[in-house]
């Protein structure tokens, strides 16, 4: 009971540190449990340790134990270490005092350590003990299975768990075997937890025979050698003091053993650790903020190239070489972007890269309808020119966006079976979103429009082109030899623009019913041509318009809407019978007369309008007769632009 209530306080007081100094006889570890990691890379560790026990002959006291003398652990590398002790024993008795010691052996090892999976670490230690045959006292059997005679291995696990939350303790477990024949299989475990000034640790151990009828490492007849261990390790720069007690489990073991010692870290000369820092960023798109997977490399240094995660765009370098580190983003179809960062030891430098498309590009949404009930409509949207691949309008609400859209002007086809295709040109703003609403018109709600493309002057027909404003469908060609066209359209109102080579453009609006045929017959006019408003009239030498003329007038007004960008010159003309002062005024006054009509009754801007008389100046028949003076008596409309 005694011993349980020890052991209980003792592991109470354990918690909450760990150990980094040697095992006895070396290699890093608590007492007789190794650890799986080694020193520190390139520690040189110097300790001796004494365990020791009282016996009680009446008043004299007998303290003997086995001594650690000149114990070394070195770490050439973070994965190797080397450790060898001078191992022997002491007797120290009182009344009068006498102290007696003498060497046993001595051993040395080696441990490969694998530090580098997370939380967990394995190691395998070898370890030769070369025992003296002739040391006093070995009839007392002191070396107590302390280090396995002979050559041994062991094979050890760790989890530390400080790699998870810094004050969490590490475990430790150990077994292994000697290559004697007679040599002994051990078993270990351990928990240490770790502080800056004080460390704590408790460890169980059992040694039994290597026979295989010892198979039992606990609670067996054969009293195997088991024990329980907590100690403490005080930490002062360079120099640490060690103390403990190890507790037997069973009687073929001493009750107790009190072990005290110290170690010195020697600063031995290692390289300066590297500097290093830490690095990290994000990569989006400049328009829409979105993640982007991209490269991200570095062009003034030597480190490997890293990829973004796809779905967040972040980018993480553990260890970054500290100093000026220009660091660049890239991926296709983008603008590169790089950036100086300034990389400080134990730093964290961040950085967000906004990559700009190469092709600026924006977004088309809108929604497909049925252009007489409303009602939306599943559709396919194409883009007509552009590697964008079509998108499907939602059957229920008619919606529909399409993302990555080159700016400008792009022709958007809208198709659905049993309609009539649309096709709308759009100008996509770069970074912009386009609203495009489509309204699509069934099959059966259709009607023709038929006509013809002539010369205004001659009749003659036209090789001309007729387009839909605002892209409403593809334009159309007339027939080469007679000028006409014809096609089917879906009911509805439709703005056209007539273009033939060497004409003015004319404008032209219309309805289309169902079933009906709606018939146009376009007029063309050129700069420079001159028409001859037959059917103006005035009175006997005066400018007053006599009413038969408005029929003539109001078709030269009618000219003018149709062409509403055409500028004209009204020209007065007049025959050769009175002097010409008299014949050019009067020619002037009846241009202008033709002016204020066409402005108050044909409803022309008076802007568009010239007025100029001529006289008898330029006759286009003899004057001799009465026919070629009617004729030389008129009103011509002549396009100036």
């Amino acid at each position: 009971m005694r011993k349980v209530s020890v052991i209980a306080l003792l592991l109470i007081l354990a918690a909450g540190y760990a150990l980094a100094d040697p095992a006895l006889g070396g290699g890093r570890g608590l007492w007789r449990v190794q650890d799986a990691r080694v020193e520190e890379d390139g520690a040189l560790v110097f300790a001796n340790r004494w365990m020791f026990n009282r016996e009680a002959f009446g008043d004299v006291s007998v303290w003997r134990g086995p001594l650690y003398g000149l114990e070394m652990n070195y770490a050439p590398v973070p994965v190797v270490e080397v450790f060898g002790s001078l191992i022997g024993i002491t007797d120290f008795k009182t009344g009068p005092n006498r102290l007696y010691y003498d060497w046993q052996g001595e051993s040395f090892g080696a441990k490969l350590s694998v530090p580098f999976l997370p939380v967990f670490k394995l190691a395998g230690t070898w370890h030769w003990l070369m025992e003296r045959s002739d040391y006093h006292f070995v009839e007392d059997g002191f070396m107590d299975g302390l280090a396995t005679k002979g050559m041994s291995w062991r094979a050890v696990g760790a989890f530390r768990f400080a790699e998870l939350y810094k004050t969490l303790p590490t475990l430790m477990f150990n077994y292994g075997q000697s290559f004697e024949e007679n040599g002994n299989k051990f078993l270990g475990a351990g928990i240490e937890f770790p502080s800056n000034a004080v460390d704590l640790f408790v460890e169980i151990t059992s040694e039994v025979p290597s026979d295989e009828n010892f198979s039992a490492f606990f609670g067996k007849d054969y009293t195997p050698k088991a024990r329980v261990a907590p100690g403490v390790r005080i930490k002062i720069p360079y120099f640490h003091l060690n103390g403990g007690v190890e507790i037997a489990l069973n009687d073929s073991v001493p009750d107790y053993e009190a072990i005290l010692g110290f170690s010195f870290v020697s600063p031995f000369p290692k390289m300066k650790p590297k500097p290093w820092g830490r690095l990290a960023g994000k990569v989006q798109d400049a328009r829409s903020d979105l993640p982007l997977e991209a490269k991200i490399t570095f062009p003034n240094r030597k480190i490997r190239p890293l990829q973004t995660d796809p779905a967040t765009g972040v980018f993480f370098l553990q260890k970054a070489p500290v100093g000026v580190v220009v660091v660049q983003a890239s991926k296709e179809g983008y603008i590169p972007d790089a950036v100086p960062m300034v990389i400080t030891d134990r730093g964290f430098a961040t950085h967000t890269f906004k990559l700009k498309p190469l092709v600026p590009y924006g977004t088309v949404a809108g929604r497909t309808y049925d252009i007489y009930s409303g009602k939306p409509l599943e559709a396919e949207l194409s883009f007509t020119g552009t590697q964008i691949e079509p998108v499907e309008s939602n059957p229920v609400t008619g919606f529909f966006r399409a993302d990555n859209v080159p700016a400008g002007l792009v022709s958007v086809v809208a198709q659905k079976e049993g309609f009539f295709t649309e096709e709308r040109v759009v100008e996509v703003e770069d970074g912009g979103v386009t609203k495009l609403n489509i309204g699509l018109a069934s099959l059966d709600m259709k009607g023709v429009l038929k006509g013809k493309v002539v010369d205004r002057k001659t009749g003659e027909p036209l090789i001309a082109t007729i387009s839909f404003s605002k892209a409403q469908r593809p334009s159309i060609h007339t027939d080469s030899a007679t000028g006409q066209f014809e096609l089917e359209l879906p009911v509805g109102s439709f703005e056209v623009k007539v273009e033939s080579w060497g004409y003015l453009p004319q404008p032209s609006s219309f309805n289309i019913n169902k079933g009906d045929t709606t018939t146009r017959i376009f007029e063309m006019v050129s700069k420079g041509m001159a028409l001859t408003l037959k059917g103006v009239y005035f009175e006997f030498a005066k400018a007053k318009l006599r009413t038969e003329s408005y029929i003539a007038l109001m078709e030269a007004a009618r000219i003018m809407k149709e062409n509403p960008d055409i500028r004209v010159e009204i020209q007065g003309h007049t025959d050769a019978i009175g002097t010409d002062k008299a014949n050019q005024k009067l020619s002037e006054r009846r241009a202008y007369a033709v002016i204020n009509f066409l402005v108050q009754y044909g409803g022309v801007d008076a802007k568009r309008l010239v007025a100029k008389g001529y006289g008898e100046s330029k006759p286009i028949a003899t004057n001799d007769t009465d026919e070629g003076r009617q004729l030389n008596r008129r009103v011509d409309f002549v396009i100036l632009k």
